[in-house]
């Protein structure tokens, strides 16, 4: 199955459910995937969108390059806008923060900078 990148998070993020439907003309019953907390989705939108300008960004595209190529391009790094939006949103805390613990409990998070691993720029000829 396939599911947008806001779903995808969703997923990831665990705001979602399963529910068992049944079809109308066979009878026959499924399971349908129910996305939870849409007041995050605009937040979650804003997190892709983020990442895909520093993609981008990174990419560093030549002048050359059309609007199409460009996004064309950029849907090879999906799974690392997933990745990104994901990282963003599952922090723990403020914005920011550099460290928590709390009732001997200590998080550490992965250096942001490692999710964009396979994202090179264009080299241009000098």
């Amino acid at each position: 199955m396939s599911y947008t990148l806001v779903e995808q998070v969703k997923i990831r993020l665990k705001q979602f459910h399963i529910e068992e439907v049944e079809d109308e003309t066979t009878g026959e019953k499924s399971d349908k995937v129910v996305f939870d907390e849409k007041e995050c989705n605009p937040l979650i939108e804003q997190l892709l969108e983020q990442a895909r300008k520093e993609i981008i960004s990174r990419r560093n595209y030549p002048d050359t390059y059309t609007q199409d190529q460009i996004d064309s391009d950029v849907k090879n790094y999906e799974n690392i806008m997933v990745n990104l939006a994901v990282y963003d949103r599952s922090q723990a805390g403020e914005a920011y923060m550099a460290s928590f613990s709390e009732n001997g409990v200590s998080r550490t998070w992965k250096d942001r900078e490692s999710l964009f691993v396979g994202v090179f720029p264009f080299v241009k000829a000098m």
